[in-house]
Formats: structure tokens, C-alpha cells, sequence
């Protein structure tokens, strides 16, 4: 079977939310149409440039804690970050549809510490910022999407799906010690550092996340980095980075479970795991890449890597890989099912069950 790129596959196009036609449903909620009935906002672009208008009727919209908003299509442009509290939904008309562009220096969509983050939900839109990919990244850039703890805990039942966010400082989504949530069919892009970075407080760490058909293009750092997560998973996800240092980054984790999830073109690792413990690689797949496709580090222990594929054809402009899998003294792994073209270096710590790695 001949291996081919992903990005060939991909047009990174997202199914956007339902529209607001007359009678039809969105996410369960009524559209334009029953708004008035049913207590919601829908909001019209104002067609002014200079984000001040479009942003204060949103926040306005949102001033109450229990409010849902309905965004039509068309472009909106903020001066200032959008905060949201709890129980509130943000919904547009698609992704491609309803675009949302940051003219100011802030983040796009965020939460406060003096107001609780609890069921919230963002979805159908684009979050635009204005970083240029072919620069540095700023120190103490923007995010897209940024969470953080309210004054009690983390935010939790967080709900962000078929969104674009792309051209951000710092990372398209940035999510601090949230639990119990999940983040689907989100496109992270060309952000000057992670597509998706979840971390922790000094008090507080992130568990119960779901991460499902996510894709993580052309960002500066990592497409994904876990800092201090604990029982969660990604499910079918994607990492292009395309100069970006790795696909998917594990730091101090526990019990997290990647499935199916891909890494192509990456300079350091497709997979990296340092300080973690019984965390799963279940199917991994690297396309291209440099240097190494999965890498066990520090005192990362009782890993389980099956089922990885090296699809990692030689090039003139894209070497192969120089070790697939790679346990470093000190870390512990049981591998099996392994499928590649470039040589493993394990540790003596390392049980391989089939003798393919």
C-alpha cells in the first residue's frame, strides 16, 4: 500500500454548525427564528472595522450569566477579548461562515478569575488573530481560546466544536486545569506556539478531557502538548507541523490514552512522553518527519505503545526518520505491532512481545 500525506487528503474544511434557517435547530437550541420566544441573542455583524461595536454588542449580549448567542454569518471584528461565564453558548452560523477577527491586542475568546467557567459552550465559528506565521513569535503572545480557573475551580463541562482558530501569538486553544470536557472537530492553525495546550495550576491539574478528530496544522511549538493531565484521551486526531517541533507532547501525565492519532512533518518527535506514567499510544501513525517518531523520556514508566506505523519514505528533501521508537534509560514500556522502516533504541526496560520493535 503506497503511503500518502494526509495534507493531500485534507482541504481543512470544517462541517460548520447547523445555519439559522427558519424552524431548523442548532445543538438542540432554537434558531433566529424562536429567539424571542426562547430568550435567546442573535447578533448581526456590524460591518465597522474597528472592533469596538461588534465586540460591545456581544459582550453586552453575554453580560448575562445564563445567555445564549447566536452569531450570524459574516465577519465580526473585536478590540478586546470576548469573556464568557457560565452557562453560556457562543454559536455561530459554520466556521467558514461566521468569522470572528481580532483586531486588538488581546485574546480572542477568554474567562476571568473573578467569575466561575462551568458548561460553557463554543462552536460553528472562526477565531482570527493577527500573527503572521512567517515571524517570531511574540514573548507572552495572545490565544484564540483561552480558560482559566474562576474563583472557586477550573472550569469544567467545557464544550468546543467545529471551530477554526488560526493566526494567534501563543496557542489557538489554551485550557488551565479544566475537567470533565470535550473539544471536537477544532482546527488549530499556524499559532506561534501549541494548536492545543492544556496545563495545570499549583493546585489544580486537568482531567477527564476528550480531544476527538482534532487537527493541529503549521503551528510554532507543538501541535499538542498535555502538561499534568490525567485520565483522558485523543481519539482520531491530527498533527501537521510542518516546522513545528512535535505532534503531540505528554509532560507529566497519567493514564492518558492517544488512539488513532497521527503526526507528519515534524522536526523533533511525533510523539514525545516525558515524566509520565501508564499512558497508551494505541495506533500512533508518523508520515515523514525528522529525527524521531516516538520518544519515551525521563522517568516516564509502564507505557504501552501497539499498533505504531512508520509510513516514513525516504527523500531528497524530507529524511527518514533516524530512530522510530526511542525509550530512554530509566523509562519502561511494553511495545507491540509495530510497523517501520528505521531502527528502534530501547532501553533494557523495554518489553517487546513480538519481536517487531
Amino acid at each position: 500500500m503506497t503511503s500518502q500525506s494526509r495534507r493531500g487528503l485534507i482541504t481543512g474544511s470544517l462541517a460548520g454548525a447547523a445555519g439559522l434557517a427558519t424552524g431548523g435547530m442548532i445543538f438542540g437550541q432554537p434558531t433566529a427564528a424562536l429567539a424571542a420566544t426562547e430568550g435567546l441573542v442573535v447578533i448581526t455583524p456590524s460591518g465597522k472595522k474597528s472592533g469596538v461595536e461588534d465586540h460591545a454588542a456581544i459582550q453586552g449580549a453575554l453580560s448575562d450569566v445564563n445567555r445564549q448567542v447566536l452569531l450570524s454569518a459574516g465577519e465580526f471584528y473585536i478590540n478586546q477579548p470576548i469573556v464568557m461565564r457560565s452557562n453560556q453558548r457562543l454559536i455561530g452560523a459554520g466556521a467558514h461562515a461566521t468569522k470572528i477577527k481580532q483586531v486588538g491586542a488581546g485574546h480572542g475568546i477568554t474567562s476571568v478569575s473573578d467569575f466561575a467557567i462551568n458548561y460553557v459552550t463554543i462552536a460553528g465559528l472562526s477565531m482570527i488573530g493577527q500573527y503572521d506565521p512567517d515571524t517570531a513569535p511574540p514573548a507572552n503572545g495572545p490565544s484564540g481560546i483561552r480558560l482559566v480557573p474562576g474563583p472557586a475551580e477550573g472550569p469544567s463541562n467545557i464544550t468546543i466544536e467545529d471551530c477554526v482558530v488560526e493566526n494567534w501569538g501563543d496557542c489557538g486553544v489554551y485550557l488551565t486545569a479544566v475537567i470533565a470536557s470535550r473539544i471536537t472537530r477544532v482546527q488549530s492553525a499556524r499559532n506561534g506556539g501549541n494548536g492545543f495546550y492544556v496545563t495545570n495550576t499549583a493546585t489544580a491539574a486537568a482531567t477527564s478531557l476528550a480531544f476527538e478528530a482534532c487537527y493541529a496544522l503549521e503551528n510554532k511549538k507543538n501541535g499538542y502538548e498535555l502538561d499534568w493531565v490525567s485520565y483522558s484521551t485523543l481519539n482520531a486526531c491530527a498533527a501537521d507541523a510542518t516546522g513545528g517541533k512535535r505532534g503531540y507532547l505528554l509532560h507529566g501525565c497519567a493514564s492518558v490514552t492517544l488512539t488513532s492519532c497521527g503526526a507528519e512533518e515534524f522536526t523533533e518527535e511525533g510523539f514525545a512522553v516525558t515524566n509520565s506514567r501508564s499512558c497508551s499510544l494505541i495506533g500512533a501513525f508518523t508520515y515523514k518527519g525528522a529525527k524521531t517518531g516516538i520518544r519515551i523520556s525521563g522517568s516516564t514508566v509502564n507505557q504501552t505503545i501497539g499498533g505504531a506505523v512508520q509510513a516514513d519514505p525516504k527523500s531528497v528533501d524530507k529524511p527518514s526518520l533516524t530512530n522510530f521508537i526511542v525509550a530512554e534509560a530509566g523509562s519502561s514500556a511494553v511495545i507491540w505491532g509495530v510497523t517501520r522502516t528505521s531502527p528502534d533504541l530501547l532501553s533494557d526496560k523495554v518489553t517487546n512481545l513480538d519481536g517487531s520493535a
